[in-house]
């Protein structure tokens, strides 16, 4: 079975040519009409455009437990605290096993921030379709030396394309922002921020009390440094950085003017549910993005803020705390594909099973009950895949 948007078909196959969708029908039809291509045969299955995970950091380990706090600034204090046991062969086991979990449970595209200049090597070497954001954190007034750095990670290819990740609204300094703004332009590179996460975040950016004062005192930053405007949306729209080319991610402190605002600079969003639950930020309005007409896509965040990187546990999850919102089963596989691949601006290529697109597709198991909501009854049932393809290439089939 193969489903695609809103359409099901029944005993279905794809034929694929050099990596893309050459065509999608009844099998006795595309068996017949394109003799000579290779043949898988799943049973039981059902096909789908491969999952599109819009945000993690690969290179960190299970953190979750160990830094769990009741306030956001406090789990930033121990991630940073935390990291600093952590040598390059924990960030490198971490990256491989988290490049195969990603893999085994149909993720076949991904946003990874990269911190450390350990993920990029693994996910060239994975087969992963990537986009890999250098991450930048400088309260200071130069980045030349951070792009010399990351111009020796990994080149673009087919597969994997770089962009970079100024941290936040308040760990990288006004200045720094327009040199990484004129970097993308040149470049033509994708930018991707962490946005109007936290109350904390907001409260800084309106110079009122706020927890992120401890995040300052820890790393020794001048408080006056902190970047000032009504909310996180509205100040980088004044530096000119709220375009196509940002992913936002988690937005949950998002008025509804700044939801105008997204809107009209085009800005897609990541959202990250269980990361925001777990670091107990609150919970994004999707349904109001939604309905705005807003590209937004899933993430996992990393294992410092949820419990695993699988998609179907976010895509549950999501599905679990929007749901009354009148979000259906539907539109978290939406969010999960064609949303992740418009988000990450490669809609053109990937997100669903269309020919012309390449040919990245999972198989999963049928369910087992049928309610007659597919998609509910692949949230309800799915772990794993059995199979998962990119570009072309099978990478892993159980």
């Amino acid at each position: 079975m193969i489903m695609n948007g809103s359409a099901t078909i029944r005993n279905a196959a794809i034929a694929l040519s050099h990596g893309s969708i050459l065509a999608i029908g009844p099998a006795d039809h595309i068996v017949k009409k394109h003799p000579g291509h290779r043949i898988h045969r799943l049973q039981n299955a059902v096909l789908l455009p491969g999952l599109v995970n819009t945000h993690t950091h690969l290179e960190l380990p299970p953190l979750l437990n160990a830094i769990r706090a009741k306030a956001f600034p406090d789990w930033v204090v121990s991630l940073i605290k935390a990291k600093k046991a952590l040598t390059s062969k924990d960030y490198e086991r971490a990256t491989k096993n988290n490049i195969e979990t990603l893999i085994r449970t149909g993720t076949t595209t991904v946003g990874e921030i990269c911190t450390h200049g350990i993920s990029p090597a693994y996910l060239k070497q994975s087969g992963l379709r990537v986009l890999v954001f250098h991450e930048i954190i400088s309260m200071g007034t130069g980045f030349m030396g951070h792009e010399a750095e990351i111009s020796k990670r990994v080149r673009n290819s087919r597969l994997i394309r770089n962009g970079l990740s100024p941290h936040t609204p308040y760990t990288v300094s006004e200045t720094v922002l327009h040199q990484i703004k004129k970097s993308a332009e040149k470049h033509k590179s994708k930018l991707c921020m962490h946005v109007a996460e936290s109350k904390d975040e907001i409260e800084l950016l309106q110079h009122k009390k706020s927890g992120l004062e401890k995040l300052y005192q820890l790393v020794n930053w001048d408080l006056a440094l902190a970047p000032t405007g009504p909310s996180s949306f509205e100040y980088l729209n004044t530096i000119g950085i709220l375009s196509q080319n940002l992913l936002a991610v988690h937005a949950v402190q998002a008025t509804d003017s700044d939801i105008r605002l997204i809107k009209k600079s085009k800005t897609p969003v990541a959202h990250c549910p269980r990361s925001n639950k777990e670091t107990g930020v609150g919970r994004m309005q999707l349904k109001k993005f939604l309905d705005a007409g807003i590209a937004v896509g899933l993430g996992t965040d990393s294992l410092a803020s949820a419990p695993s990187l699988s998609m179907w546990d976010e895509m549950r999850y999501a599905l679990q705390i929007h749901r009354k919102d009148g979000v259906t089963a539907e539109d978290i596989f939406r969010l999960a594909t064609i949303g992740g691949a418009k988000a990450l601006g490669l809609d053109k290529e990937i997100g669903a099973l269309e020919p012309g697109k390449t040919a990245d597709i999972i198989a999963v198991p049928l369910p087992q009950k049928n309610t007659g909501d597919l998609y509910s009854d692949l949230l309800r049932e799915t772990k794993s895949s059995i199979m998962t393809m990119v570009d072309g290439k099978v990478l892993f089939h159980n």
